[in-house]
């Protein structure tokens, strides 16, 4: 990128520093998962924390308290439901299932998966029907 490039994307943000994405998972990222938070908000600063967390709340906290700009978070549904109650919209890393690991960009407990794209949460429902 040629420093007219740089400048115009400063530009698009503000002049602000790289996005600060807090990646709440005990799994790095993987490089094809970086790509496309680079493609999707320019240059980015990605931070791990592979720290178990207690609840939503602490969660929440760990994110207002170092002054991110956008978190992805590998939790229970019902965690990522509160997070969106609490405000805040994480990224959903969408990882599909594979059948073989050469397909695979990353295998855990005998199972593949492919990595696929980034989708915001903004809701999170469950509807029932009455089955009685």
């Amino acid at each position: 990128m040629n420093a007219d490039q740089n400048e115009k994307k400063l530009s698009a943000r503000g002049g602000q520093h790289p996005k600060k994405i807090l990646w709440m998972s005990q799994h790095r990222p993987l490089p094809m998962q970086l790509d496309a938070l680079r493609r999707l908000f320019g240059e980015v600063e990605v931070q791990q924390d592979p720290q178990p967390f207690d609840s939503a709340e602490d969660i929440a906290e760990r994110y207002r308290a170092g002054g991110y700009d956008d978190i992805v978070v590998v939790a229970p549904l019902s965690v990522i439901g509160k997070l969106v109650d609490l405000g805040i919209k994480p990224l959903w890393c969408q990882m599909d299932q594979v059948k073989s690991a050469e397909d695979a960009d990353i295998s855990f407990r005998n199972r593949h998966y492919k990595f696929n794209r980034f989708r915001r949460v903004t809701a999170l429902r469950l509807e029932f029907e009455e089955i009685s």
